[in-house]
């Protein structure tokens, strides 16, 4: 069986689609489009991928009030139903990432919109922050106020 180049194309995207290296575009969007964004310490991980679904818990160690989905630190959370992503999505016990989540009808249950990002590229929360305050007023930094004159 031949692959005209159309379809071709098409498997390619499709499988350089499911484990890339997003972009700092591809990050704003996966902001936006998740209700809720967490930075959170990974504590358990399934014992059993291939019987289990893929849901791990997570430890909140920072949240944005524009996205927290009224979460607090310290809170301990479920996310899973990485969907087809799954295997480019393992995430390691003990290690800190980025979580896009949605929530579901299950308290403290929540689906993930996005895999979650190794937090140990160092730019990467600050780039979050940096979008999800985005719309600060010219006196506010991330919801905090700040002195308009430095020296008060």
């Amino acid at each position: 069986m031949r692959l005209d180049s159309v379809h071709l194309s098409m498997l390619v995207i499709g499988v350089s689609f499911a484990c890339y290296s997003p972009s700092l575009k591809s990050l704003q969007d996966q902001v936006y489009k998740s209700a809720v964004v967490i930075e959170g310490k990974v504590q358990s991980t399934p014992v059993n991928v291939s019987a289990e679904r893929y849901r791990v818990n997570v430890k909140v160690l920072d949240v944005w009030p524009l996205n927290s989905g009224g979460l607090e630190r310290e809170q301990l959370v479920t996310v899973g139903e990485f969907g087809s992503e799954a295997p480019c999505t393992k995430v390691k016990k003990n290690h800190k990432y980025i979580f896009f989540m949605d929530p579901t009808d299950e308290p403290l249950v929540f689906k993930a919109s996005f895999a979650p990002r190794d937090t140990s590229v160092k730019s990467l929360k600050k780039d979050v922050g940096k979008i999800l305050c985005e719309d600060c007023g010219k006196l506010m930094y991330c919801g905090l106020p700040v002195k308009s004159n430095p020296e008060e």
